[in-house]
């Protein structure tokens, strides 16, 4: 039924025709809110957000802004930038979401190659666009989502609809939607083009996982700049009719009163951010009286086990704890980089739904994800309905192989870059680079990147990520990069071997008494030493180095190996 409610739809219907039906649905039901600076929350109605995205539409067109051309949005989650968001499709635009974290130089390089005509822009990143102003000929315009006294910039507040002149535009599902810059692993940015098929196909399947009711209410931490976050976290979530509050901390002195004075119902998020609520909760049962902590950990493990007979009485057991988090807190749906076993384990046993997915930009993200009825716990969930994935092996004996997708959700290509794109779609299927297996029931594991492999001086292949995986378990290191080492001595020389490098938590170990840099070596060395008995001899680190600095990341905060990699060797 839903399946072919779906294909129909897809035929006929865009997001902008989805965003015209929930607003009259819905009317002064709040959509969107914020925390002002006061403590009280600013709040804007369906009815309210559609009105702003007509005027947003009508200023564009006025502004010369044409169907095709691409307007930016720089600036941390509010509602403003989902109003710029529909805004521009409104008027037949493609949003350009830009990664506030980015560079100078990296921004520099997406508005040029995007030609990017228009840019939204918050009075926080401002100066940003201030400085690249001379750098970037195609910018005819900048709109502010902040009051300014500025004669040069246009104010959000200020656009109204133009009465007699055109509104908004037709546009269609093969229509480009959103361009989403992307740079992987090799370091060039490449912009994603994703329609509004895409987008809609992702919308309704997602819709049919998470269950959305206009009751929910989500909680958004992740930036609009990631396509999770645009679909999962704002898209579905407006097309249920829930409410979506925005929160700019993961501070859990800001963000667990935010979720229990909104009783936040769900929360869309990447790996790191759950395993910062595990460390907060794990390091605040550590700290109970000896009897307490005893209890704790004691029903924690009876969780544990009776969630292997799908009983699940983490709730029941841990009442004052989902009180701290409002009481409604159904779970949490988690993709982008790969999730701490343990941490998955650990919040299901306390209660909380774990959802792990697994997706690509290129994927418009989702391409699988376990669901509150069919959940596997280590795997990435099944296929979404309608998705196609197969396993490419290099040799039939191989336990595991290259993923590859297709389906109604393999982005239209790379931007103005087809040898890139012929690259990774071939026959319709998009070659991902990541490997993994299926299990006889069909869940999909993902066990590493392709470019990622480490291949030893014997031939013998290593997985960073499983490696990682191991030694992440110890609670005096925080961060862990494991990358592939020219061996400078000895029979290995010249070949690669396993080289890590570490983050540690100086917190703990100053609070052990272990503060000078050559008692920190020696405890990391020895934690590794005791970790790596569970890892097979080759597979284990040979060499490691400390930073005291975070490793640099991704939007979706997965470390960038290739960033380390120069770090370290360059």
């Amino acid at each position: 039924m839903i399946d072919a409610m779906v294909k129909d739809v897809l035929r006929n219907v865009t997001i902008k025709d989805v965003f015209e039906a929930i607003n009259r649905k819905y009317g002064n039901k709040t959509a969107l809110r914020i925390k002002n600076e006061d403590g009280s929350f600013k709040e804007i109605s369906f009815l309210k957000l559609g009105r702003r995205v007509v005027s947003i539409s009508s200023a564009l067109i006025n502004l010369g802004v044409n169907k095709t051309d691409r307007v930016a949005i720089i600036s941390e989650n509010r509602p403003e930038w989902v109003a710029a968001y529909f805004g521009i499709l409104t008027c037949g635009g493609i949003v350009l979401p830009i990664d506030v974290k980015l560079s100078d130089i990296e921004i520099e390089f997406i508005l040029n190659d995007s030609q990017a005509k228009c840019a939204f822009v918050s009075e926080k990143y401002l100066p940003v666009l201030d400085r690249l102003k001379k750098a970037l000929p195609n910018l005819t315009h900048t709109i502010l989502l902040d009051k300014t006294s500025r004669s040069d910039i246009i104010q959000l507040t200020k656009l109204r609809p133009h009465r007699g002149r055109q509104r908004d535009r037709p546009i269609y599902p093969d229509d480009t939607a959103i361009i989403v810059y992307t740079s992987g692993t090799m370091g060039v940015a490449k912009g994603v083009e994703l329609t509004y098929k895409n987008l809609l196909f992702q919308v309704l399947e997602f819709s049919q996982i998470i269950r959305c009711t206009p009751e929910e209410r989500l909680l958004s931490v992740l930036p609009l700049s990631h396509m999770l976050e645009i679909t999962g976290g704002l898209i579905a979530p407006l097309y249920a009719g829930s409410c979506v509050t925005y929160c700019d901390t993961l501070k859990a002195s800001a963000l667990l009163p935010l979720m229990q004075e909104t009783r936040t119902t769900a929360m869309i998020c990447v790996p790191l951010v759950l395993k910062l609520i595990h460390s907060g909760i794990m390091k605040k049962a550590e700290g109970l009286p000896l009897f307490q902590r005893k209890v704790f950990f004691g029903l924690l493990a009876v969780s544990k086990a009776l969630l292997k007979f799908k009983v699940r009485l983490g709730r029941i057991f841990f009442r004052s704890l989902h009180k701290r988090f409002g009481g409604k807190l159904r779970g949490f749906i988690t993709g982008g980089a790969p999730l701490d076993s343990d941490v998955e384990k650990d919040m299901n046993a306390l209660g909380f739904r774990v959802l792990q997915g697994y997706g690509l930009t290129e994927t418009a993200p989702v391409i699988s994800v376990n669901t509150l009825k069919d959940n596997r716990l280590g795997s990435v969930g099944k296929p979404l309905p309608g998705v196609q994935v197969k396993i490419l092996k290099e040799d039939p004996s191989d336990t595991e192989g290259e993923i590859l997708t297709r389906g109604p959700h393999v982005m239209k290509g790379y931007f103005r870059d087809p040898q890139k794109t012929a690259e990774v779609i071939k026959d319709g299927w998009l070659y991902t680079g990541d490997l993994g297996h299926f299990d006889k029931d069909g869940f999909l594991y993902i066990t590493g990147r392709k470019k990622n492999m480490i291949v030893l001086g014997g031939g013998k292949k290593v997985f960073p990520e499983e490696v990682e995986a191991v030694i992440g378990r110890s609670p005096y290191i925080k961060e862990v990069c494991v990358i592939a080492r020219k061996a400078d001595r000895a029979f290995r020389k010249g070949h690669e071997e396993v080289y890590a490098v570490i983050v540690p938590d100086t917190k703990l170990l100053e609070h052990e008494g272990v503060t000078s840099k050559e008692g920190i070596a020696s405890k990391i060395s020895s934690e590794i030493a005791i970790l790596s008995k569970s890892l097979a001899p080759y597979k284990r680190i040979t060499k490691f180095d400390i930073s005291y600095e975070e490793l640099p990341k991704t939007v979706t905060k997965k470390i960038r190996r290739d960033v380390v990699s120069r770090m370290m060797f360059e």
